[in-house]
């Protein structure tokens, strides 16, 4: 019994020596391919991600050039791979673009997003900031933009709430499908510039 069983071993290795020893010597690059193939691949920031988002129209949004202004190269921005609180330092600009899912936002310079932005708490825009968003954003808190700050949107806002625009404050809207919808209150003091088209949705700007 036992001289069986080794024989039966005996063959099994042999053929498995023989199977690796044809691929190894006969087509290394066959093996290479295949253990390539096997390797995950990481995202290539001057490619879009695979799905397609849609805003009014059926335009894609991923569309290389679709965004005017800060945004027009926005395909070659990174996903955003930070913490939970996306922090934009005074002489450090951000851009990215894709799925952005974060608890807060706070910009003392400049932030470019294009793609899908939700928010779980507030966003504020300081002195001197400025915030291009191109696609969709969703935030659950308020969303604040102090003196001299701009907030510049190419496509649809949904804030739950407050809208706060303190004095000298500029919001921009750009191409002709922007919108935007405040759920809570709307607190727009003196010397706030609007520019652009866009749908005031829920009737509390204009």
């Amino acid at each position: 019994m036992k001289t069986k069983f080794l024989s039966l071993a005996l063959i099994g290795a042999l053929a498995f020596t023989s199977c690796q020893s044809d691929i190894n010597s006969e087509d290394p690059q066959e093996v290479n391919d295949i253990q390539e193939s096997l390797k995950e691949k990481k995202h290539d920031v001057n490619k879009w991600h695979d799905e397609p988002f849609f805003i009014d129209g059926g335009l894609k949004l991923h569309e290389p050039g679709f965004f005017q202004g800060a945004l027009a190269n926005c395909d070659t921005y990174a996903h955003y791979e930070g913490g939970k609180n996306l922090t934009v330092l005074q002489n450090s600009p951000q851009s990215y673009h894709g799925e952005v899912d974060v608890t807060s936002i706070a910009i003392n310079d400049q932030l470019n997003i294009c793609g899908t932005l939700s928010v779980n708490k507030n966003v504020v825009v300081n002195y001197g900031g400025i915030f291009n968003l191109g696609g969709e954003m969703i935030a659950e808190g308020d969303v604040k933009v102090n003196h001299n700050g701009h907030l510049v949107i190419e496509g649809k806002v949904v804030i739950k709430g407050d809208l706060v625009l303190n004095d000298g404050a500029l919001v921009r809207f750009l191409g002709t499908e922007s919108a935007i919808e405040v759920l809570g209150k709307t607190k727009i003091n003196k010397n706030v510039t609007f520019e652009g088209e866009f749908n005031d949705v829920s009737n509390k700007i204009k």
